[in-house]
């Protein structure tokens, strides 16, 4: 019980770093236009690794097409304002609750199954989406995209205007204040009674069952909660980038690279994800581009596959056993 609570004493405080050292690396970086865009793709990825993984490392339910929840999102929040015209904050929340209605659909059916089919399940259903967005061209434009997609309105804070078009800065905080949502919602939900259900679902779900663990309720939370979050980053994406496209948006790299990141950051800690992404997506920017420029992309598996020799709990969990 004392490791505990030093364990997440210490996460916590690590956390509160991570965010601090957020909001300060645009003043490192004298705000330059290309590393803060890099940066927000960095957190874009974190914010995804973090909902991802509150269902594989909270729940212990594995998913191999979160691409599904965040290209839904994306399409969705695109769709809402280009065809219909709202306004893109709203489509925003309205796009992720659509997330929400995909993973119920894919979700109720897949976890009757066990072992490694509900993961591949997930799979199946981003790339169903995918087919469907390729071929419903009256709406989605189909493999050519949808072209100008409406930047974020401004925010207005007194005679001071926080505009998404013209600024990466903005962007940039706007994907780290959404990062930092994700991160409190999981904060809490890992630390409510749900939460505890589902570390008794992660342990053994037979004796979860056992013991009252309503188990098939608990996962579906989950992934609600998951699925959630992953089409909100897919819908400010959209705007961010002002394009998209079914292999933009169903991108596998949306699947893979937050296990990835999670794995690296550390599956059972909750802030390890996002360090993760930040990590990776620095060291790949400005490490593995500068000296291979074709097949940079390499490395990432052989980092992953030293990190799971020498520290199978990731990075953060490997240094908090040391605590």
């Amino acid at each position: 019980m004392k490791f505990y609570l030093s364990f997440r004493s210490s996460e916590k405080t690590i956390a509160i770093i991570t965010f601090g050292l957020v909001l300060a690396l645009p003043f490192a970086l004298a705000f330059n236009p290309y590393y803060l865009s890099i940066f927000i793709s960095a957190l874009i990825l974190g914010s995804v690794s973090l909902a991802w993984n509150l269902l594989a490392g909270g729940c212990g339910q594995v998913s191999f097409g979160h691409a599904a929840f965040f290209g839904i999102g994306a399409y969705a929040s695109a769709l809402l304002v280009m065809k219909a015209g709202w306004n893109p904050f709203l489509a925003m929340v309205v796009a992720a609750m659509i997330g929400v209605i995909g993973a119920l659909i894919i979700g109720i059916p897949a976890f009757r199954l066990r072992g490694p089919y509900f993961a591949l399940s997930i799979l199946g259903f981003a790339e169903v989406m995918k087919l469907l967005t390729l071929n419903l061209t009256s709406l989605t434009e189909g493999s050519k995209g949808i072209f100008n997609i409406s930047s974020l309105p401004p925010i207005r804070l007194g005679g001071m205007a926080l505009e998404f078009y013209y600024s990466r800065t903005t962007n940039y905080y706007f994907a780290a204040a959404l990062m930092f949502a994700i991160y409190l919602v999981i904060y809490f939900f890992r630390h409510s009674n749900t939460g505890l259900a589902m570390s008794a679902v992660h342990g053994d779900e037979e004796t979860a069952a056992g013991i009252g663990v309503p188990v098939f309720r608990t996962k579906v939370t989950a992934l609600i909660v998951s699925a959630f979050c992953t089409a909100l980053i897919g819908a400010f994406y959209t705007h961010y980038v002002h394009f998209l496209s079914p292999d933009s948006a169903f991108d596998g790299y949306w699947s893979v690279m937050p296990i990835v990141a999670s794995l690296f950051g550390g599956i059972g800690t909750l802030i390890g994800p996002s360090i993760g992404a930040l990590v990776i997506t620095g060291l790949d920017e400005f490490l593995f581009k500068r000296f291979f420029e074709t097949g940079h992309k390499l490395f990432f598996g052989l980092l992953l596959a030293i990190v799971i020799v020498w520290a199978p709990v990731g990075l953060l969990g490997k240094w908090m056993e040391k605590k």
